[in-house]
């Protein structure tokens, strides 16, 4: 049954979501953290940076294809790139019939990497997105997270990611009690990481990007999900390329 809180989601998200994700997938969002109504805003955000059918879109953290779906009925065939170590997610998604249709039509590729390597494909993206992976990555994987995106972002291409800022947000998020970086040295889940703003902005300056802070993303984000009240940073080329 859908959560009271979907009843805020403009019908036609609700029927868009009742066309491309059947509700048996509902037993996926306990591991993963969202849902069918998350994937739709994620989704939102990507065409608020200016993602278009023609874009060229890797996702890191595909998981149960909650972002993706919507995504592979959006994007022209081909362009989307899924990444996650964590395969039986994406399984379970493609055991319903549409789905895995709609994942053969739009011919998407999937690696199954933990390092969020993608550039052995040898392509370029549009768009690099990645929602709920940073905040659980460790203080080093930020770093690593950074490096590898900026090896397959293409010219004016853009990087959209989530993650907890230690200095914590208005729309929920208390932060850090000492508002430092949590420093967490291994992989955190179920448990969550924190980075403060200057951290993210140099560790990003470091492989040649800006890291722009956009709260009103949250703001929207959470109107709808106000557990989901993450921090959302744009990265981007320093300079043209």
């Amino acid at each position: 049954m859908m959560d009271p809180l979907r009843k805020l989601v403009p019908t036609a998200i609700k029927e868009r979501i009742k066309q491309l994700l059947p509700g048996r997938f509902d037993d996926l969002s306990g591991y993963v953290g969202t849902d069918a109504v998350s994937g739709e805003l994620q989704f939102e955000l990507l065409k608020r940076q200016g993602c278009t059918p023609r874009s060229t879109v890797l996702e890191i953290g595909c998981g149960c294809l909650h972002v993706g779906i919507p995504l592979l009925g959006f994007l022209d065939a081909g362009n989307f790139v899924g990444v996650d170590p964590n395969d039986w997610l994406r399984e379970r998604a493609m055991k319903d019939a549409s789905v895995r249709q709609l994942v053969n039509d739009k011919r998407a590729t999937f690696l199954s990497v933990d390092d969020f390597d993608a550039s052995g494909l040898g392509r370029k993206f549009d768009f690099v997105f990645a929602h709920s992976v940073l905040s659980h990555a460790a203080h080093w994987q930020l770093d690593l997270f950074l490096k590898n995106a900026a090896k397959v972002l293409a010219p004016g291409g853009r990087v959209l990611a989530s993650l907890r800022l230690a200095e914590g947000n208005a729309y929920g998020s208390a932060g850090t009690p000492d508002k430092k970086d949590s420093l967490h040295q291994e992989w955190q889940y179920p448990g969550v990481t924190w980075f403060t703003l200057p951290t993210v902005i140099q560790m990003a300056d470091a492989h040649g990007l800006t890291a722009l802070h956009i709260p009103e993303y949250t703001e929207f984000y959470a109107r709808t999900r106000p557990k989901e009240h993450h921090d959302w940073i744009v990265f981007a080329w320093k300079a043209a390329r």
